[in-house]
Order: structure tokens, then sequence, then C-alpha cells
């Protein structure tokens, strides 16, 4: 992929020091960049993993901060957007509705009306999610939704959709990346954070892998080496303002079968034990169509999950001091 657009870029990146954005200022900082902003209040990353790069500069603030969002932005002109700043994830938005509303809307929205007199911009990615399907049984960009499982697939939809309004009525040049259950490093554990860290964190230390459900329920896990050049590609890309891309790999694993590569690769003795679904989750099944991302955008995983999960289990036990200081973070 010639990343060559990026050379000597302007870029923001919210909710940086988040997993997926570490890894994202990582790739582009190999392709010279001059610079790389980054928003995060570290709700659910911390900026102690990022890069020690002269080109970064860190702000901590809510991404909801009207006064302070127009003063970051109105200092520089950007070149690239990525939108990575959630209130995450499903669990949360159940417990906490209004602070969703706040950060996936209220946050989104600010952020493009600020953006919409930039001229320099280039694209705005936005980091959609695969909970926008909710109990779809086909998921490419075509299918007809209408997401109510929770308060995050319905304000991840809203702020999707805003991301083409803006792009129609103001010539944003907007793109959103439907993300699928991504995981790899720099991911911690925590009350509201992915299955994956989880389970890694309690293998290491013998607790038992509690699956709620039955185990054979499947989901799209994509390692986030193939995300972060999903998300690039769509940057660099002409796509049309406020298209929408799945991310994801086109392949299914069963939550059980995850589990027990991660008892295996981590050489485990926790048990695996069942408890009811939750409420909300009504998702028996979830897997990307990504015929459209490939077709258009050249985008073709190769990381499978046998190998991503060797190489997050390696980052997390190389990292296991950090990582257990910070443990009760995002309890």
């Amino acid at each position: 992929m010639d990343l060559s657009p990026l050379k000597n870029a302007r870029i923001l990146v919210t909710g940086g020091a988040g997993f997926i954005g570490n890894n994202l200022i990582r790739r582009l900082l190999q392709n010279d960049v001059s610079q790389i902003v980054i928003m995060d209040n570290q709700s659910s990353g911390m900026a102690v993993f990022l890069p020690n790069d002269p080109r970064i500069i860190f702000v901590g603030m809510d991404i909801d901060k009207m006064d302070k969002l127009n003063f970051v932005i109105n200092q520089h002109e950007f070149d690239y957007v990525f939108h990575l700043a959630a209130h995450f994830a499903n669990q949360n938005s159940v417990d906490h509705p209004f602070s969703d509303i706040q950060t996936n809307i209220v946050g989104t929205v600010g952020l493009l009306e600020i953006l919409k007199f930039h001229k320099s911009l280039r694209k705005f990615v936005y980091a959609s999610s695969s909970c926008v399907y909710g109990t779809a049984t086909e998921m490419n960009e075509e299918t007809f939704i209408y997401p109510s499982e929770t308060p995050y697939s319905i304000n991840k939809y809203t702020a999707e959709l805003y991301t083409q309004y803006y792009a129609h009525l103001f010539h944003v040049p907007t793109v959103s990346i439907r993300i699928f259950n991504t995981y790899g490093p720099y991911e911690l554990a925590g009350k509201y954070r992915n299955v994956i860290p989880n389970f890694i964190e309690k293998a290491l230390n013998g607790e038992d892998l509690v699956i709620t459900g039955t185990g054979r329920e499947t989901r799209d896990f994509t390692f986030v080496d193939d995300l972060v050049d999903l998300m690039l590609r769509a940057a660099i890309s002409p796509s049309r303002e406020g298209d929408i891309f799945n991310g994801g790999t086109g392949q299914k694993t069963e939550i059980l079968h995850m589990a027990e590569i991660i008892k295996e690769v981590t050489g485990s003795q926790s048990n695996i034990v069942f408890k009811p679904a939750r409420n909300w989750d009504k998702v028996k099944d979830r897997m990307s169509n990504t015929s459209k991302s490939a077709k258009e955008l050249g985008y073709q995983p190769n990381v499978k999950i046998r190998e991503g999960l060797e190489k997050t289990i390696k980052w997390y036990m190389d990292n296991y001091d950090k990582v257990k200081s910070l443990k009760n973070y995002f309890e």
C-alpha cells in the first residue's frame, strides 16, 4: 500500500491513547507524518503507553467540551482526522446512557461542526461499530439497519448518520469504518473492556474465564493491525463523501474456541464457566462482509485468530508489570 500521501501530514487522533489509537499512531509515525495531536481523557486508554516522539502533542480532554475542542482544533490545520474517541461500549452505555450520548453523539457532532470550516481536511475517518447491525443476519454496508439493543448501538449509528449529513451538506470528506471485535496489544482489561484482554488477564492469574451464554456464539475477531491497515486505506482513498466500509475478517470464531486458545497459549489452568447471557445481548452470530472494503480499498485482512492471540498475549506478558500496576484503573 502506498502511504506517501501521509508524508508531512498533520493529523488529529481523538481517543488516541486507546489501544486502537496507540497502534494507529505507531503506524503513522513510521510514515513520516509531521505532527499528531492526540485528544483523550484516558477513560479507556493510557497515555503512558504512547510512543515518545516529538511529533506527538497530547491534549487531555473530554471530546464533548465544545469550547476547548474549538480552541485546540483551530490552532491547527489538519489534513486527516481519525475519530476514535468513544464512550465504550454496550454494558457501559446501559449503565450510563447520558454519558454515552455526550461522548458518542455530542462529541462527534461538535468535532464535525468545527471541521466543516477547515478546507485543509482531506479525510475524516470515523470509528463506527459492528453493533449498528444489531441482530441482522446479513452484515454488509447496504443492509437496512435499525439498532435499538443498547444506547451504544443507537448512538454509534446516530453519529454515523451525522458523518453523512456533514458530508452531503457541507462536503466534509467523511468515511466511516464499522469495526468488528478488534483486539491486540495495548488493550487493558477492565469492567467495560473487551472479552479478550479480560480473558488473557484472568488466564494469567488462574481465574475463571466466564462466558455469558453457551460459548457457541460467534464473533468476527479482528487483529488491530488489520483494522489499522483498513483505516489508513480509507483515509487516503478517493472514497465518496459519507461512505461506509466494514472492518472485520469475514471469518467467525466461537467464543469458547477463543477462550480455549487463550488457555493453551498462556498455559493456564483456569476453568471455563458459563453464565446466562446478558439481557441486552441478543446477537448469536456476528460476521463481517468485507467484499466492499476489498473491492474498493484493497483491504485483505491476513492475521488469523491464533496468530493474533499469540501476539496479544506476548505483549501482555512482556508488559505484565506495567499492566498489573494499572489493574484497577478501569474497574
